[in-house]
């Protein structure tokens, strides 16, 4: 009776709903073309797959799996580079807190750092996406990072707006300094771009990657892994523009060498 009870439940609200509106057109239209019919179908196949936990876990799981966590040694002393993932706004659009994502990046930072007996060094890198006066990521972190109890060193980059950028402008304030253990801290899912752009800009650097946390549920749950629910299509949705960034910024760099060659 509890799996009918949220099966319903699923079903009532987007993107069960939606699903089931389409399924009734593809189902109750009966003079539709045959390319018609396959691409209603197609449609509904693929929003889906990316609504359930087990589409969530095929799209965006093997970007989480890709990497694994790693800490330099506890004596060496290290940055952590925690990307920005977002805010929180007041009522009135100004910046009030780090998102969520952001939040649960920065506590696994905190947490890493701290358990290390080394010198470590908090970077903060986000900046203001809408250039208006809201504040910046970087800052509101920063506030955040003092609240968890961090209390050794803190560098803010608050001039960025992608994660090209992020590991861009850290790079050259990491320069007139000796640390070269650096951490990058992000989501599990960004974190294969985020790797991919740090060997190219932090190239004499000893990188080293620390995801803060799945997405997608790697475990399968049964009857529970096919039912529709609007989180697993955000999060299949967060793959997908993984997918796509990785694949933007490698013909980018491919352009850029082919042109230093001409």
């Amino acid at each position: 009776m509890f799996f009918l009870y949220k099966l319903i439940g699923s079903l009532s609200v987007p993107p069960g709903l939606f699903i089931l509106a389409i399924a009734a057109a593809f189902i109750l239209r009966k003079k539709l073309r045959v390319f018609s019919r396959l691409l209603i179908f197609f449609i509904l196949l693929l929003f889906y797959i990316m609504s359930t936990p087990a589409g969530a876990l095929l799209i965006t799981g093997p970007l989480e799996a890709r990497c694994e966590n790693s800490l330099p040694p506890d004596k060496a002393a290290a940055a952590f580079l925690v990307l920005a993932g977002g805010s929180s706004y007041d009522r009135d659009g100004a910046l009030a807190a780090p998102s969520p994502i952001t939040l649960d990046r920065l506590f696994c930072a905190v947490r890493a750092a701290s358990s290390r007996s080394g010198k470590n060094i908090m970077i903060l890198s986000g900046g203001n996406i809408f250039s208006d006066d809201c504040g910046s990521e970087a800052r509101a972190m920063a506030a955040a990072a003092r609240d968890m109890g961090w209390k050794q060193e803190i560098i803010i980059e608050d001039g960025s707006r992608t994660t090209a950028e992020n590991i861009n402008n850290t790079a050259k304030m990491l320069e007139e300094r000796s640390v070269k253990d650096i951490v990058i801290v992000t989501s599990a899912y960004h974190m294969p771009r985020a790797a991919m752009i740090a060997r190219e800009h932090l190239s004499g650097a000893r990188l080293h990657t620390y995801a803060s946390g799945r997405m997608a549920d790697p475990a399968f749950r049964g009857l529970w892994s096919f039912l529709p629910d609007g989180g697993c299509f955000a999060v299949s949705c967060a793959g997908i523009r993984e997918y796509t960034g990785i694949t933007a910024y490698k013909a980018a760099s491919l352009f850029r060498r082919a042109s230093g060659r001409s």
